[in-house]
């Protein structure tokens, strides 16, 4: 019976160590739950100011090949430092997003590139590099999107073992305020998650578009690579 005593303490040990660590986490989960609402905020404000910049210059870049072909400019594929300034001022002029727009005065900078091979391996090494921009936009709402209702069920799950215990002594004033926190962390987590979530979803559907636009102005300007 011995081992049997020892077995018992041992788990008895165990069970205060969880309890005394999952009751040491509660502080910091809700601060990082109030962390993450302040970060999904800001976020949201920069989501409202790029949909509407994004509403007030609507893309359309798929004009520019029509122009091109008018112009009959060595059959679309420009060449020269001094054509491609010209083409991609006409593509500036068009209205696009942001990321589109840095990426034309990005492509700019390559106009001194007189060999073509060169001028290939740059263009395709830009449009990696915009890939990984476009994807780090959305990191960060990405991990909101995890990590938020996860806190959140965090903050819910560690206040109800005092509260539980509470409830076994009858003492209702710290059953409510165990069940207060419990209820209120579910809630921003899930405010978090959700609301990252449609932000992610939106810039997921912009930064699609972007991406197209980038590669279809290369093939108006290039042509095929």
């Amino acid at each position: 019976m011995v081992w049997f005593e020892a077995l018992k303490g041992t788990i008895t040990a165990l069970q205060n160590i969880i309890y005394l660590i999952s009751n040491a986490l509660l502080i910091p989960v809700m601060a990082l739950l109030v962390g993450g609402v302040a970060v999904s905020l800001f976020e949201l404000g920069r989501f409202v100011y790029e949909f509407i910049q994004r509403r007030r210059h609507p893309s359309r870049i798929d004009e520019i090949a029509w122009i091109f072909c008018e112009k009959a400019t060595e059959e679309s594929k420009v060449k020269s430092g001094e054509e491609l300034s010209e083409a991609l001022r006409i593509i500036r002029s068009k209205g696009s997003s942001r990321l589109v727009h840095d990426f034309i005065n990005d492509l700019e900078r390559l106009r001194g590139i007189r060999d073509e091979r060169i001028l290939k391996v740059q263009v395709e090494k830009l449009i990696q590099d915009y890939e990984e921009k476009a994807a780090k936009r959305t990191e960060i709402t990405r991990i909101l999107v995890r990590v938020g209702p996860m806190l959140g069920l965090m903050g819910t799950l560690i206040p109800m073992g005092p509260a539980l215990l509470a409830l076994s002594q009858g003492d209702v004033v710290t059953l409510a305020n165990n069940l207060i926190i419990a209820f209120g962390t579910t809630v921003l987590g899930l405010l978090i998650g959700g609301v990252a979530y449609m932000m992610t979803e939106v810039r997921n559907r912009w930064y699609d578009r972007d991406l197209r636009d980038i590669a279809y102005i290369c093939e108006v300007l290039f042509g095929e690579e």
